[in-house]
């Protein structure tokens, strides 16, 4: 049965913080910043994140949602984060079956590719080298009629194969969720809507204590952590300046954007990785009821809330229809658009490169104030970059302490219980409640064995689905109480992802949603108005094509 985790308890988890002490204290709630909380809980540490916004409001709900191995970096010769992506896919791929799932992703090569057939597939032998020969990379090279009959769009002529290879995929938003959740299960705790403020030091300029202040009630909180562990994502610098001056800028901010079509629209049994012609690949993703393309690599100054422009989707659509040309896709295609912003850590000398140049491989600072900082990395080695920060963190306890704490080995340790077998789960949700196979499959992949107990607690006219897609009513109280979501758009956008994965995104049962809601909630009639406002104001503004 799924641990309580809702809006009451945020208050509790502060005061106690402060009350109590903490050993660590982790800024930033994206999936970096729960990797973190995570291999600390699991330690046995008393550990604390504070996210300003809502959990993954940021770059880590506004990706391609790929869990892959990086087989582009390997023409840059980054061959230390396709070894390391390669593994802990499997890994993920192996603990959370129901979770991450695997996807079929076919690379094209036509005549005048960037990438020739023979270059990709010296590339797969690498990238399976890469993996040490693992069966997950096993490939094979099409040839073009075998590539047609996996995506009859794609465009045939001078096609001259394919190279066919599995990674992963997931919700970016639910695997920082289930990583918070599992760390909250070892005795970690995570409060969103929380700034940290200030830090105070003591004579010898080391943080002694960090003020935080809660943003729904304005209460402020004074906490006094052993370490400080900034995970901002691309506002850690903003971080690092609070404490003290950063002398050089290193991370720089790449926007990527994403356009979201139904899911007919390309007729395609595999992801599809394309050239563009300035010699980009993105990605066209089918994902259930839609198609998910992009994404752009810009530079980008809109750290905290990017938009997308309609230059960014012309650039998708006139790649997109080069790429399959009898698709003639046009923005009256589009049910939704996304755009997040990715951390990247430029070293020397490679502050002109294009976004796309630059390594994805992070970085940790540790700064003379104690501050600990990470930056850049992949969605795919969150884990990995959690233990690294965390071996860095335990430096600063006392021997005494370490030999305390609990032998970590997360490399196999699940998410969540994911030991279930997925078809007989939704047989069970379609016969009990009589729900439509889709809304069943919808529940067991997004929750898990907690699909049932979701089902079981709702009202009887909450155990139908949303308009005509396969979202249901019965979400929405369960969410708030186990999951911590605060207000409407935090329900919608990051933990049931109507906002781009319904092709209507909720808009036209918005009333009844926001009644849900707020009979769950306690909410007046005054606040259930203003949360479908906010809603609507949020899809106005995020989710649709903005004007250059």
């Amino acid at each position: 049965m799924a641990k309580d985790w809702s809006a009451k308890d945020r208050a509790a988890a502060l005061a106690k913080a402060e009350r109590d002490g903490i050993d660590v204290l982790v800024i930033g709630g994206g999936i970096t910043g729960a990797g973190v909380l995570r291999d600390a809980a699991v330690r046995g540490m008393n550990v604390l994140l504070v996210e300003r916004g809502d959990f993954a409001s940021g770059t880590s709900s506004s990706s391609s949602k790929l869990v892959h191995g990086g087989l582009r970096y390997i023409a840059q010769k980054q061959f230390g984060v396709v070894r390391e992506s390669c593994q802990e896919r499997d890994l993920l791929l192996k603990n959370n079956p129901n979770l991450i799932r695997p996807l079929p992703m076919m690379l094209p090569a036509h005549e005048g590719s960037k990438a020739p057939l023979w270059q990709l597939r010296a590339a797969m032998w690498i990238y399976s080298a890469l993996a040490n020969f693992r069966a997950s990379t096993r490939f094979k090279i099409l040839k073009p009629k075998e590539a047609l009959k996996h995506c009859p769009d794609l465009k045939a002529d001078k096609l001259k194969g394919a190279a066919l290879y599995h990674d992963g995929q997931a919700d970016d938003a639910r695997l920082v969720l289930e990583t918070i959740k599992s760390a909250r299960d070892k005795g970690g705790e995570a409060v969103n809507y929380t700034e940290a403020v200030s830090f105070e030091h003591d004579e010898k300029g080391k943080i002694s204590a960090v003020t935080i202040r809660d943003m729904l009630d304005g209460k402020v909180y004074t906490l006094h952590p052993t370490v400080v562990i900034n995970a901002a994502g691309p506002a850690v610098e903003r971080i690092r300046n609070m404490d003290q001056p950063v002398a050089s800028p290193e991370v720089v901010a790449a926007k990527g954007v994403h356009i979201v079509i139904p899911s007919g629209r390309i007729k395609s049994d595999v992801c599809v990785n394309y050239e563009t012609d300035d010699g980009r690949y993105i990605f066209m993703i089918p994902w259930g009821d839609v198609t998910i393309i992009g994404t752009t690599d810009t530079f980008s100054k809109e750290i905290d809330d990017p938009v997308v422009h309609a230059k960014d989707v012309d650039y998708i659509l006139s790649a997109t229809n080069k790429a399959f040309p009898s698709a003639h896709l046009t923005t009256n295609d589009i049910c939704s658009v996304f755009a997040g912003v990715r951390p990247l850590v430029a070293e020397k000398g490679e502050q002109n490169k294009k976004p796309d140049e630059i390594s994805r491989e992070h970085r940790i600072w540790e700064d003379a104030s104690g501050l600990i900082s990470v930056a850049g990395g992949k969605l795919t080695t969150f884990r990995t970059m959690g233990q690294e920060v965390m071996k860095k963190a335990l430096s600063r306890f006392p021997k005494k302490f370490r030999k305390k704490l609990k032998p970590v080995n997360t490399k196999d340790m699940p998410l969540r219980q994911d030991n279930f077998k997925a078809p007989e789960l939704e047989k069970s949700l379609c016969e009990k409640f009589n729900l439509a196979a889709k809304s069943a499959r919808h529940l067991v992949k997004n929750y898990g064995a907690d699909a049932l107990e979701i089902m079981n607690a709702a009202q009887p006219d909450e155990r139908q689905s949303i308009g005509n897609s396969y979202f249901t009513y019965a979400e929405i109280p369960w969410v708030m109480q186990h999951e911590a979501a605060t207000n409407l758009t935090d329900i919608l956008e990051r933990r049931m992802r109507m906002a781009i994965l319904a092709q209507d995104r909720g808009v036209p049962e918005i009333k009844k949603i926001a009644e849900v809601a707020g009979r769950a909630a306690g909410w007046d009639e005054a606040r259930i108005k203003k949360e479908e406002e906010g809603y609507l104001a949020r899809i106005k503004k995020r989710y649709t094509i903005q004007p250059d």
